[in-house]
């Protein structure tokens, strides 16, 4: 059974960033594979680890949509197709694999799909001992297709009293989902001792979380990432130690070994 690592923030506030330092930490630290799952809209967690993704399983599934007079859906016919298709989309790398989920459903009906898809996508998750994804801030893949229980859910946030509205919010949105969070780690982000973003504004509420890290900007996460080069192992030396206790808090090699031996 995979352990799963969900990250949720608004738009801009780094989570992608976040993600793709998280997946690189744990490759490092406990050599097991992850599965890194791109399940924002917008699809960039590939281009933060270096890698460049495949068809989306959005459009798979609107393929199979669209076709399903075509190919008679049913049975294990379909099954296969969706599997063959599925892992013909997964991007293989170096310590993890890269699923990308795509644009969000349209306005069909997707239900029949989307219990195929959360089938085989829930047998995926079994061959790794860790998972990563990296969700919009509304979370809906989270109970549509995604996960079904989160281990640790990661809020990101800039330290502004928007930033902290905002992701108390997208923890509401956790709370009201079919989805059991289990731990929950708030991430203040793009910290800068020198400038207006050094703390939380006086008496500002933070969401509730089990804990909470604080995220230092890094220079060169910035300039890799307006330049368009990948967060490679080298990347973000000044942020590193804050990465290195969010992945603590969201993992240890003790809690990786129960996990994986259900």
């Amino acid at each position: 059974m995979a352990y799963s690592i969900a990250l949720s923030g608004k738009g801009g506030v780094g989570k992608t960033t976040i993600a793709a330092l998280i997946v690189r930490h744990l490759i490092e630290t406990t050599k097991k594979s992850v599965l890194a799952v791109d399940a924002d809209p917008n699809s960039s967690l590939g281009d933060a680890l270096g890698v460049k993704p495949k068809a989306a399983v959005a459009d798979i599934r609107e393929d199979i949509l669209e076709r399903k007079q075509e190919y008679n859906l049913t049975g294990a016919s379909k099954e296969r197709e969706i599997e063959f298709r599925i892992q013909q989309s997964i991007v293989e790398a170096k310590g993890f694999d890269l699923l990308t989920m795509g644009r969000p459903e349209g306005p069909h009906c997707y239900c029949y799909v989307n219990g195929l898809l959360r089938r085989y996508l829930k047998e995926l998750r079994s061959n790794y001992p860790v998972v990563v994804v990296d969700c919009e801030a509304g979370m809906e893949y989270l109970s549509r297709l995604t996960v079904d229980d989160v281990d640790v859910l990661v809020l990101v946030a800039e330290a502004t009293s928007v930033g902290l509205t905002s992701a108390a919010r997208i923890a509401e949105l956790a709370s009201a989902l079919p989805v059991k969070v289990k731990r929950r780690v708030l991430v203040l982000n793009k910290l800068n001792p020198s400038g207006p973003a050094g703390a939380p504004p006086p008496g500002a509420r933070l969401p509730e979380a089990d804990a909470v890290v604080h995220m230092p900007f890094d220079e060169d996460v910035y300039r890799r990432c307006v330049q368009g080069e990948p967060l490679d192992d080298t990347a973000g030396e000044a942020c590193r130690p804050a990465v290195e206790e969010l992945a603590g808090l969201c993992i240890s090699l003790p809690q990786l070994a129960a996990k994986d031996s259900k």
